[in-house]
């Protein structure tokens, strides 16, 4: 692919990324020497209904209709005549995802995580305000893009797995959900450990509180350094937690965190989202008057949490611990752990049962 000219308008440079469905290249305008990112799907006979294929064209779809800062560009969506293989053509992103950031970085200051949640929850907005559910909002899909003057904007990317629901009066033209449904029937989307318990049981049960569920647990990751049950030893694990009850609260894991942000945190990650905010635009409104100075970012924005401010507040934290004693945060979270979902509890034995048989399965090979 490097050197190849797209219909003499694109020439592919380099790659950047690579993905279950394809793969994201650097490519110049032939034109006006922009530069621009190619997103190609991997080259195989396509049916007219191919799930992949249809994803790949709505999410297209989906970008070219939201217009947000938060929300990466779309330049045109085409198919080369060659291959007859589609590809979309993007803006370029220079930066890094909050995974990366994470995994260099770790816990942030709550001032910094309250400016990425914010500005990621502006790019969410737009999209629930159309009708679109993301379905896997989680930090590896929040880019920091750096803009110039050392300004960093967080985009909202990979629409892949969007939801369009029925679109509300006002949304973009071509934003209408799709004749069938581009998922099976039972068949989870998302990413379990940013996932809301209600995705177990399927598509028809996600809507915009889903992915403030999820944007909750990428706050928490941000604030806490790691999100709530990265200590799972498996899936199955995971799973149950995620139907059992409750994570352990940020005020146990990051005392350092105000109990004002620890509340908008804990709504966001309620069980039941009835008790969500209903969208991000909400979720927005809750985290703006927490930022009084707006909620700008710059590079040298990204250092992690003080440590001195880190080690007083769980050295307090473990004197409050002690001076209570032991027995009563255990009986405190003893009823949490009791209360679970029978219909997501039924929907962690199906996975469970559906993981077992297809090990056998291999195991037969």
């Amino acid at each position: 692919m490097i050197g190849r000219k797209l219909q003499e308008r694109f020439e592919i440079l380099r790659a950047i990324g690579h993905g279950g469905m394809g793969t994201v290249y650097e490519a110049r305008s032939l034109s006006g020497n922009e530069r621009v990112a190619i997103k190609w799907m991997h080259a195989r006979p396509f049916a007219k209904e191919d799930p992949e294929l249809l994803r790949f064209v709505q999410e297209a779809r989906i970008v070219g209709a939201l217009e947000s800062p938060h929300v990466p560009r779309l330049v045109e969506l085409a198919q080369d005549p060659d291959v007859q293989v589609p590809y979309q053509v993007m803006e370029l992103l220079s930066g890094e995802d909050l995974g990366a950031l994470l995994d260099r970085v770790g816990a942030l200051s709550p001032d910094v995580a309250l400016r990425v949640a914010a500005q990621a929850c502006k790019g969410l907005a737009v999209a629930h305000a159309a009708g679109v559910v993301h379905r896997d909002v989680k930090p590896q899909n929040l880019f920091l893009s750096r803009q110039d003057g050392g300004a960093l904007v967080v985009k909202v990317l990979d629409f892949g797995v969007a939801k369009i629901r029925r679109a509300p009066a006002g949304a973009p033209k071509g934003l209408t959900a799709p004749s069938r449904s581009m998922t099976d029937s039972g068949q989870i989307v998302g990413t379990p450990l940013y996932m809301a318990p209600e995705q177990l049981e399927g598509a028809k049960h996600v809507d915009a509180r889903s992915d403030v569920y999820s944007m909750g647990v990428t706050l928490y990751a941000l604030l806490a350094g790691k999100p709530p049950h990265a200590d799972a030893k498996s899936l199955l694990e995971l799973l149950s937690r995620l139907v059992s009850g409750p994570p352990p609260s940020l005020a146990e894991v990051a005392p350092w965190v105000s109990p004002a942000i620890q509340a908008v945190v804990a709504r966001a990650m309620s069980p039941d989202k009835e008790l969500r905010y209903r969208d991000a635009g909400e979720m927005l409104e809750a985290l703006l008057p927490l930022l009084p100075e707006g909620a700008d970012l710059t590079e040298e924005m990204l250092v992690p949490v003080d440590e001195a401010a880190k080690r007083e507040a769980l050295a307090q934290k473990e004197q409050a611990k002690g001076a209570a004693g032991g027995g009563a945060a255990a009986e405190k979270r003893a009823p949490e752990v009791q209360r679970r979902s029978p219909g997501r509890a039924i929907a962690v034995a199906v996975l469970i049962a559906a993981l077992i048989v297809g090990i056998l399965a291999l195991l037969r090979r």
